[in-house]
């Protein structure tokens, strides 16, 4: 049997660059070649622990949030057949998967710092504005470590990118490497369970909450769909939303007459079932800025 072609997506900064929409385009890539993937992640904020858990065997979803982490289950409800796995020991998931699935390819979900794994190609992504923050690891500055660090990297994207160039503090890393540059679009919104067009948003009344690392940049890309937003009800990364706080968020929304509340698709799915027809989410997709991305990424797999 032919080993499993394993991709590490990850980043440098703390906080938010993409690593979950990103993940959920290349499984989406993979499924479409009809080869079988397995998303491994660590499963942070997750209620069942970082012990090795099954969130979906690409036919049935056995844990929901606060049970399943927000990432690995929305990860799973955005891609019809993946694998999805959860636990600190990555081994422990790669050797679980392997004996009772047997994937084709492995997604390790922000896994740049963890090097016992073995993988084929390290994607490393970085935000196009900020791409070394400081330039200094935590507690000094908001990296995981040195920028020095991006020698283990195979391919660098750009995320949330509004060129083609690789800036300039950055530039002389990038070297000798694969470079793209990609952006975040929302191709489409979801209200009670239909696709609701973007443009029929456009000039309505809305409240907007969000708990993700950059509720600003979520704020900013809702002005860019011509909406009026009454107010926006923001919380830290990873928050979990309790019965009180969500009345309290359609009270507000309420209040100043909105039509609706947007939310994230990570914060949605943790939304419990009898609240969910008040909001409405965006459905966030990958587009590549400059070719070849895709043509690459299938070469070193399936070669």
């Amino acid at each position: 049997m032919k080993s499993p072609y394993i991709i590490s997506v990850g980043n440098l900064a703390m906080g938010g660059t993409g690593k979950t929409p990103f993940a959920i385009f290349l499984a989406n890539l993979f499924m479409a070649e009809q080869r079988k993937t397995a998303i491994l992640s660590r499963g942070y904020k997750g209620a069942i622990g970082l012990d090795t858990h099954v969130i979906s065997d690409g036919k049935t979803l056995f844990h929901h949030p606060p049970q399943a982490a927000d990432e690995p289950y929305m990860m799973a409800l955005a891609v019809p057949g993946v694998i999805v796995i959860t636990g600190k020991n990555r081994t422990a998931s790669f050797d679980l998967a392997m004996r009772d699935y047997a994937p084709e390819v492995f997604i390790l979900d922000d896994a740049f710092q963890h090097r016992k794994m073995r993988r084929d190609v390290n994607i490393v992504l970085l935000d196009y504005k900020r791409p070394l923050s400081t330039g200094f690891p935590f507690p000094f500055g908001y990296l995981r470590e040195f920028p020095s660090a991006l020698s283990r990297a195979d391919i660098i994207i750009f995320t949330r990118a509004t060129g083609t160039e690789s800036p300039a503090n950055v530039a002389k890393y990038c070297k000798g490497k694969s470079v793209y540059f990609s952006e975040f679009v929302y191709s489409h919104f979801i209200y009670n369970n239909q696709e609701l067009p973007a443009e029929d948003l456009r000039g309505k009344e809305v409240w907007l909450m969000s708990g993700i690392a950059h509720n600003d940049k979520f704020h900013e890309q809702m002005l860019g769909y011509s909406v009026k937003i009454s107010g926006h009800s923001r919380f830290n990364d990873h928050h979990k939303y309790t019965i009180d706080t969500l009345e309290s968020v359609i009270a507000a929304a309420d209040k100043a007459g909105a039509a609706m509340i947007i939310t994230t698709q990570k914060d949605f799915v943790k939304i419990p079932i009898g609240y969910r027809a008040r909001f409405a989410y965006p459905v966030q997709a990958v587009n590549m800025l400059n070719q070849g991305f895709v043509e690459e990424i299938l070469e070193r797999v399936f070669i």
